[in-house]
Order: structure tokens, then C-alpha cells, then sequence
């Protein structure tokens, strides 16, 4: 039988026809889709007058105003007029589905490539090369060391704020302690002298339940000094260490460019800025399209995405005041206790069955879901794994809450798929470097921007629409404390600043944890109480306009520098480093709203100057020179206390005590878990008087707790009948207390109580971390003023505090922090002129921890009366 010829067919000449994106969607002519929006046609007309041409293009649309459809209209413009291999990144695989959906409603050729590269299917893959179709798929898709998708023409980002830690992630290495803990132990042993023996022993001594976490950052000198150890190290273990084998071949020949930072659980070893410019599926791109519900205002986006200049298509005119649906946000914290928050929220998931709960990292998913099984363990509980490719098991479920970390953008849940958002936690540490930014240099002038563009991605979860709505519980003192800042609410869109102030205003009148449910609950089942809250707060966002703020400036005028210097340092172009980076601090001058992001550049100015000066002709001090301007803007920063022993420095620069550091950042996180804002501290500060004024042996306990945490120490009262009654911790100080206030005055201290006193000390060194040199003494609390004869050989190198005393101690602690919180309150915040401000309060009101030692110490147990 004779074999057929192959058919072949004569390939037709595509001619590419100039269409604008308008004229391509009216030849669409989509069913359910009757015409553009008014701010979608704008769009689509300024990017095709102004900016078609650019390389950077970022796109601002408020949430649920058609920004999917723009992007697609966009992409297809540029496949079928351009001839240009396009693609369309999305967050996750459940967004990819649903924006491949949206393609195929609207008639557009796309391809859907997800999941494993090998595995993509063929046909869609060839159609994506052949410029047939607009390929959609994940920033992973793109963002790995070897992707198959690296000859893009046009890429667009959607919800280009999500690709933060999908970008920053090529670049970073992470030894997880749950992971490897061996290779994590080991990296911590190496830099063991460089650490405070505070943080070492923490770490080393597996301190989970450590209420306060731990950022820090090993300094750059001795970081430079160990590197040779460092990478034999890593060389040897990287094939252990999961996906950590892939960041480490595109970082481990620069790892000069690289800082290490770590936590209890995490090491970090990454750049500053992602170097996106250097990854060839990003930098061949002829353009890059950036599209978010807000791109922030001080160069954010820039620094996520590593790109020195990008251009934005303005918000269109008219809809500077406009947002899609009505939320009402309520802060439980402005007269709540932690506890009764909690049970709002829970109360709250209880009456409307399904919930969307944002948390910043895993440690507080965690925290809150251990929480919330316990009080509704017939809730479904769902995480990111849950719902990769579908919403299906969420949206099937009568009662589910879904657990989001670090999710900020990228999840539609619209009309009665959910009604309930719970912000859990203040979204200012999304990685180690934010984290120590944010908590140890006080440099937040640059992540507020950061947080305020988590918080309106947020916001936008659960509203899709017009004529949605949804209530929305913010939960987390600082989260409260920052939407009540001034400065802070006028750089939201005036509808979000409107809900924020009906929000802050009615939760402060709520009386009860009921009384919040039920408005919540009024809200969404009642429609004359809601059309009258949405008429409420429509009437006052009239009122409220964007305004950024005059630092914010600064921040965009650096970040042009910033992207440089970072490239420089990469190429090994110090000169051009050195130049970039003395630009960068002369940008941020002025202004005390900076010092701590400045005192953070004139750190790395000092890291590129101790890099260079054995490599190229500069002037031998001038590391000496930044390190010390750095630490002289930022007097009472604790990170900064410990950096003076590690790097070169000026013999004028002032050397801070560590130990008042500490105890300043611990009074400022009380402040701060207290609420610059609200009734809680006045409550707070009456319930410790109360407990401490109480002879009740377990009432004074729980004060005497309070009152150590008021002061600045760790406080705790561990449980068990031979514990101590308190234990007051400040780095290597150990205080152990025995209260005896039921015991009657008139009878002298036995030996019991004495042995009781002198034991505490033993069961701290075994039950306590406790670093090597630490210090531990033992104090015990009586209405007495004698001893017994015979319990003097007990007593010895044990100290007696009356109890009359500590009452005037705790009146004096509360009545100094009520002052140092009434000047804070005009701040608002957390900065540098905070901790100055406690700081210089606490010396002048003889208060640090110096004179409280000295107060516990000042009387020894053996010289009471002899009896």
C-alpha cells in the first residue's frame, strides 16, 4: 500500500496591524461584558499614548475595578500588534486558573502553563513560543534558576506587591531550624562571638515559647572575616538544605554584596535588593508591566522588584475617592484586653461561619489557629496548601476559616463566599530584613510606606465589587496604633481613611464583647443598619484626601541610588558604590523621621567602605567614619549597643549601655502591646495597683509580674509549688523573688523561708537560659524586719525588699510611664525620639535598671533585727 504524503500547508504572512487595546476589546465584543469601564478606558488610553514605549510601567487600580481585563487587553495589544511573546504572572496557581478563565470568557488566546516546568503541556507551551497565545502562569514560573520561560518580550505582573518574597527569594538563602537544624546550629556556632550571649543562649537552648522574637543581623565585619568558613560550611550542606541549593548558586560568588541576618528559627543570607537586572528571563524583557490596587509612594515597588526607575500610569481622575464595596473596620484593642480581642474575633467567626484571617508570619498563624481549635474545634481550619489550585474547599464548607500568611493581595473572596477578614497582626516584618529594620533600628520611614500598601491590599480581600461588603477586625496594638497616627491614615485612599476613622470612633464606645459581635452582625444582616453606616461614612470620605508624607520624598529621591549602589556593589564596582551610597545619605538628610533609615545606610556606607579599603585607594578610616556617624544618630538602639565591639569606630562615640537598651525596647513593646491609643493602659495600670496592694500571696505574685514587665525585664511567674513566686530577667540578670506577704509582720524570717529564697537561685541556672557569665540573685518580699538567729547561716548573699516599698515602686513605675505615654501619644509610633524620650525619662526618674538593682540589693536578708 502505497504511504501518503504528508500534507503541508503554505504558512500564511502575518502582517501585524497597528490596534490600540480599546479597539481590540471592541472586536472582542464579549458576551458579559457590555463596555469598559470609564477608568479602564482611561487606563488603557494613557498606556497606549504615553507609555507603551517605557521598560517599567506600573499600573494603580483600587481593588475590583476591572484591573485583570486592563491587563489582558494590554498583554493581547502587545502579542497581536508587536508580534511579542507575552506573559502574565500571577501570585498563585488558583489566581493563574482563574485569570486563564477570565482570558477564555473574554475570548483571548491564552495558554495555561503551571505547575512543574517539565510538565507543561506541550501544544500550550509551543502556542506561548509562537507568539499563538498569552501564556499565564506564576512568578515561580520565572523566578528559579532555571526557568523554562526566560525569553519573554512583555511580562505583566499581576498584584506586583505580592511578588515581593516570590522576587527577593531567587536571591535568598534560608537554613530553616525545623528544617536543618544541624546546618542552622552549626552557622550559629560559627558566629557564636559575634552574637550577644542573651540571643546565642535563647537559640541554642531551644526557646520556643520566648514571647519576644528575636531579628538580628551578624555585622558586617566579622560576616566579611568568616565568609571562607561560612561557604566551607554551606558547600558541604547545601544539598541538605532543600530549595535553599538554588538562591545559593546565584548568590554564593557574591556573597560580599550579602548580609547575614537570622532569627530563632531562620538564617537569611541575601543582598539588600533582589538584583533582578542580572536574571536573564526578567532583564530581556522588552517591557514589564506592574499592576497593584496601590504601588505606594516611596519607591517601594522599585526596591521589591529591583528596578531603579518605573513609571506609573496615574489613578484615573474621579476615582481618587472611590473604592469598591463597604467594610466596617472595628479595632477590638482600643478597649480590649488581648484575651477578650481574641474572643471578639472568635465570636465573631462563630456567628458568620466563614473567615479569612491574615497573619504576617507563622508564628502568629500558628499562635492564632492553637487558639481558636481550642474555643470552635468543629471549624475546618485551611492554610495557603489548601487552596493552591482551588477555592473549592473553602467555598464548600458552612464552617471554615482560612489562614493566610504573608497573603496579603491575591485572594478574591467576594459577595457571600465570605463576609468575615480578620487582620491578625501588624504586616511590618514579612522577612528577616524588614524585621530588623522595623523592630532593632527603628528604621521604618520606608516599611510604613510597606505596611500601609499590606493593609489596603488587604482591605480589598473580601470586597470585589460595588455593592459588596464585609466586616473587618483589626487585631494587633501596633496595627491599631498605626491606622490612629495622623501621618499614617492621610496616606490611605479617602475611602479606606473614612472607614478607618468610623472604625476608630465606634470601636471606643463598644462596652462589651457582645455589644462588637453584634454590631458586626447588624451590619451584614440588617439592611436599613447597614445603608445607614454606608451613608455615614460616604458622607465624611468627602471630607479625607491623600496626602503622602513630606519624608516619603526623600525616600523616592534615594531609591534611584539605592537599586545602583546595590548593583555596584554586585559587579564589584566599589568606586561607583562608594559614590552611590554617599548620594544616597546626603538624599536622606533632615528630618528626624529618617534618622533610622539613615543610620541603616551609613551602616552599609560603613560595610562597603570595610569592603573596599583592602581592594582599592580610599582613605583607610573612613568605615571607621560611617559606622561611627551611625552610631550617633541612634542613641538607645539596642542592635547598635552590641555593633560598637564588632566594627571600627571613633573614640568620641558614645557607648551605649546595652542593658538600658534592652530595657527600653522592652518598656516601648509594653507601651506599645498597651496601646498608645485607648482605655487599655489606664485599665491596665489600675489592675496592677490593685494586685500588688493585695496581701493574697497569688494576687501580689501576678503583680509583682506586671510590675517587672512595666519596669523593663522579662517577667514570669513560673508555675509549680517550689518555683519562685517571680523572675525578672534582663539579658544575663537573674532576679529570683519569694513573697511572703500572708506571713505576719510581727514574726521574724525563719529558715524556711530563707532556704525557699537561696533554692530559687538554683532553679533558675537549670531551668532558665542562662548564658555563660550570667548574674542571679534572690530577693525576699516581707512585711518583716527581723530574722531569726539561726536562719542567718541560710541568709547569707539574699536580699530583703519590703513590701511597703515595692508598692511605692509600682505607684512610681506607673506614674513614669503614664508621662513617658502622654508624649508618645503626639508621636504615636515607634522611632528613635521614642526611645531617646524613655531613655533620658528613665535616667532622670532614677528608674533604669541600675537603680532598681541597686533598690532590690540595697537591704541583705542577715541585716534584718536579730531575733
Amino acid at each position: 500500500m502505497e504511504r501518503k504524503k504528508f500534507e503541508f500547508v503554505k504558512p500564511k504572512v502575518v502582517k501585524a496591524v497597528e490596534k490600540d487595546p480599546e479597539s481590540i476589546f471592541r472586536e472582542l465584543q464579549i458576551p458579559n461584558v457590555k463596555g469598559l469601564w470609564s477608568q479602564q478606558a482611561d487606563i488603557l488610553r494613557e498606556y497606549y499614548n504615553t507609555f507603551k514605549t517605557k521598560q517599567d510601567v506600573a499600573i494603580e487600580l483600587p481593588t475590583g475595578t476591572g484591573k485583570t481585563l486592563i491587563g489582558l487587553l494590554i498583554a493581547e495589544y502587545r502579542r497581536r500588534c508587536h508580534q511579542e511573546r507575552v506573559l502574565y504572572l500571577c501570585p498563585t496557581r488558583q489566581l493563574a486558573r482563574q485569570v486563564y478563565s477570565k482570558a477564555k470568557e473574554y475570548g483571548l488566546p491564552a495558554s495555561l502553563l503551571i505547575g512543574p516546568q517539565k510538565s507543561y503541556p506541550e501544544d500550550e507551551y509551543g502556542n506561548y513560543v509562537t507568539n499563538k497565545t498569552i501564556a499565564i502562569t506564576t512568578y515561580s514560573a520565572i523566578y528559579n534558576t532555571n526557568p523554562k520561560l526566560d525569553d519573554a518580550d512583555t511580562i505583566l505582573f499581576d498584584d506586583a506587591h505580592s511578588a515581593e518574597n516570590y522576587i527577593s527569594s531567587l536571591w535568598t538563602v534560608e537554613i530553616k531550624r525545623k528544617d536543618n537544624k544541624d546546618v542552622f546550629e552549626s552557622i550559629i556556632e560559627l558566629f557564636k562571638d559575634d552574637i550577644s550571649d542573651y540571643h546565642y543562649t535563647r537559640i541554642m537552648s531551644d526557646d520556643t515559647d520566648y514571647y519576644k522574637p528575636i531579628y538580628d543581623l551578624i555585622p558586617y565585619p566579622r560576616y566579611l572575616e568568616k565568609l571562607p568558613q561560612l561557604i566551607e560550611l554551606l558547600e558541604a550542606n547545601i544539598s541538605k538544605c532543600g530549595n535553599a541549593k538554588h538562591p545559593w548558586s546565584k548568590i554564593n560568588e557574591n556573597l560580599e554584596a550579602c548580609q547575614m541576618f537570622f532569627s530563632w528559627g531562620e538564617i537569611n543570607i541575601r543582598p539588600l535588593v533582589p538584583p533582578t537586572q542580572t536574571h536573564v528571563a526578567f532583564n530581556k524583557a522588552k517591557q514589564r508591566i506592574y499592576m497593584s490596587a496601590t504601588l505606594g509612594e516611596g519607591g517601594e515597588l522599585e526596591r521589591i522588584t529591583g528596578v531603579r526607575k518605573i513609571s506609573k500610569i496615574p489613578i484615573p481622575k474621579g476615582w481618587e475617592k472611590y473604592s469598591n464595596g463597604r467594610r466596617l473596620i472595628l479595632f477590638p484593642n482600643r478597649v480590649f484586653n488581648p484575651d477578650d480581642t481574641l474572643k471578639v474575633a472568635i465570636g465573631a467567626i462563630q456567628n458568620q461561619g466563614r473567615a479569612l484571617v491574615l497573619c504576617p508570619d507563622n508564628r502568629t498563624a500558628q499562635y492564632f489557629i492553637s487558639k481558636f481549635q481550642k474555643v470552635l474545634p468543629e471549624f475546618n481550619v485551611l492554610q495557603s496548601s489548601d487552596i493552591e489550585d482551588s477555592l473549592d474547599s473553602f467555598i464548600s464548607k458552612d464552617k471554615a476559616v482560612l489562614v493566610l500568611t504573608n497573603r496579603y493581595d491575591g485572594i478574591d473572596l467576594s459577595g457571600d463566599i465570605c463576609r468575615l477578614q480578620i487582620v491578625f497582626g501588624m504586616p511590618e516584618a514579612t522577612n528577616l530584613q524588614e524585621g530588623f529594620l522595623w523592630n532593632r533600628l527603628n528604621a521604618n520611614a520606608v516599611l510604613s510606606e510597606l505596611v500601609k500598601t499590606r493593609i489596603t491590599q488587604a482591605l480589598g480581600r473580601c470586597t470585589r465589587a460595588s455593592d459588596d461588603y464585609a466586616n473587618v477586625i483589626m487585631i494587633d496594638p501596633n496595627l491599631l496604633k498605626f491606622c490612629a497616627r495622623r501621618e499614617n491614615l492621610i496616606g490611605f485612599h479617602p475611602e479606606i481613611q473614612a472607614e478607618i476613622e468610623f472604625g476608630l470612633s465606634n470601636s471606643e464606645k463598644i462596652d462589651s464583647i457582645e455589644q462588637m459581635v453584634g454590631f458586626m452582625n447588624d451590619f451584614i444582616n440588617d439592611k436599613e443598619y447597614y445603608a445607614a453606616i454606608n451613608d455615614a461614612i460616604t458622607e465624611i470620605r468627602e471630607e479625607y484626601e491623600k496626602k503622602p508624607k513630606t519624608e516619603v520624598q526623600k525616600l523616592v529621591l534615594s531609591v534611584e541610588n539605592e537599586i545602583d549602589f546595590v548593583y555596584a556593589l554586585w559587579k564589584r564596582e566599589l568606586d561607583r558604590a562608594l559614590e552611590k551610597v554617599k548620594s544616597i545619605i546626603e538624599n536622606l538628610s533632615g528630618g528626624k523621621e529618617l534618622n533610622g533609615y539613615r543610620a541603616w545606610w551609613f551602616y552599609i556606607a560603613g560595610n562597603a567602605a570595610h569592603l573596599s579599603k583592602s581592594k582599592i585607594a580610599i582613605d583607610q578610616n573612613l568605615d571607621k567614619s560611617y559606622y561611627s556617624s551611625a552610631l550617633r544618630i541612634t542613641s538607645g538602639v539596642s542592635w547598635l549597643s552590641e555593633l560598637i565591639h564588632h566594627v571600627p569606630v571613633d573614640r568620641n562615640v558614645p557607648r551605649a549601655d546595652p542593658y538600658l537598651a534592652t530595657q527600653i525596647d522592652n518598656i516601648e513593646m509594653v507601651l506599645s502591646d498597651l496601646g498608645i491609643v485607648g482605655t487599655m493602659f489606664e485599665k491596665n495600670m489600675k489592675h496592677l495597683m490593685e494586685l500588688i496592694n493585695e496581701d493574697d500571696s497569688i494576687k501580689f505574685e501576678k503583680g509583682m509580674t506586671e510590675l517587672g514587665k512595666i519596669l523593663g525585664y522579662d517577667a514570669s511567674r513560673p508555675k509549680g509549688d517550689t518555683t519562685p513566686d517571680g523572675v525578672w530577667i534582663l539579658r544575663d540578670k537573674f532576679i529570683g523573688f519569694e513573697a511572703k506577704t500572708e506571713e505576719n509582720e510581727q514574726d521574724p524570717v525563719y529558715s524556711d523561708a530563707c532556704r525557699q529564697t537561696d533554692g530559687h537561685k538554683k532553679w533558675i541556672r537549670e531551668n532558665v537560659s542562662f548564658p555563660d557569665g550570667a548574674t542571679v540573685d534572690a530577693a525576699l518580699i516581707s512585711h518583716k524586719n527581723s530574722i531569726r538567729k539561726d536562719a542567718l547561716p541560710q541568709s547569707r548573699e539574699l536580699f530583703h525588699v519590703s513590701v511597703k516599698d515595692i508598692r511605692e515602686l509600682a505607684l512610681k513605675a506607673t506614674s513614669v510611664l503614664r508621662g513617658i505615654r502622654s508624649v508618645l501619644v503626639q508621636e504615636q509610633g515607634p522611632n528613635l525620639f521614642s526611645k531617646e524620650h524613655i531613655s533620658n525619662t528613665l535616667i532622670a526618674e532614677k528608674l533604669t535598671y541600675k537603680e532598681i538593682e541597686e533598690f532590690i540589693k540595697s537591704k541583705l536578708l542577715e541585716d534584718l533585727t536579730q531575733y
